[in-house]
């Protein structure tokens, strides 16, 4: 059972890979046709790595770290394979395919190795799934300090803003990602104050009558 497992890992992920790319951009479309792109570049690799963890039956962390680097290794392939090269089939990408589709892979593919293990493990806390969600959005802010310097090199050199823009964006995704747990935190907190205060005061009431 355990070799049938492993053999599964593979073939599995790929055919998650078609289905989250399909079902993204289907998701996706409903905002436009560059919405639909990105959201296809996310969910495909998204799935990729989290059905290889899934169907892996030890060493997941391993199995979504390597699966992750693959995507990223893909996705810088096709940003050096269409920037340098005149294959027609990189070299047709417009500026904007060449910039944010491998991002999307990337970021999805991050998102899926952190979010994963803990899913995945039985018995996992909800503080475990916040330490990941935290130190996932510290990795996806410095993924999107990389890309902003890059691209404004790139626009100093007359090439464009895009990747400088594109690179903010990510930044702004990885504050937002760090800080979710910390607003869950809070707001979980609250509600809990809330409840003591309105039991307290059930009580009270009570030994006034």
């Amino acid at each position: 059972m355990l070799i049938v497992r492993w053999l599964l890992v593979f073939p599995g992920a790929i055919a998650a890979l078609v289905i989250g790319s399909l079902a993204g951009g289907m998701v996706a479309s409903l905002f436009g046709q560059a919405a639909a792109d990105t959201g296809s570049a996310f969910a495909g690799p998204f799935a990729f790595v989290f059905a290889a963890c899934t169907f892996s039956p030890t060493h997941r962390r391993r199995v979504g770290l390597v699966s992750a680097a693959f995507v990223g290794l893909l996705a810088f392939g096709t940003v050096i394979l269409s920037s340098f090269t005149t294959l027609e089939t990189f070299s047709s990408l417009s500026t904007r395919e060449r910039v944010v589709t491998p991002v999307a892979q990337i970021l999805g593919a991050l998102y899926a190795s952190f979010i994963s293990l803990p899913v995945l493990t039985p018995r996992t806390t909800i503080e475990r799934l916040w330490r990941e969600i935290v130190a996932l959005g510290i990795v996806v802010g410095m993924l999107g300090v990389l890309i902003a310097l890059t691209g404004a090199g790139a626009g100093l050199a007359g090439l464009g803003w895009l990747g400088f823009k594109v690179g903010l964006n990510v930044v702004l995704l990885g504050a937002v990602t760090w800080a979710l747990p910390f607003a869950l935190a809070i707001a979980r907190a609250r509600k809990a104050r809330a409840v003591m205060l309105e039991r307290l005061s059930e009580r009270v009431s009570r030994e006034d009558n």
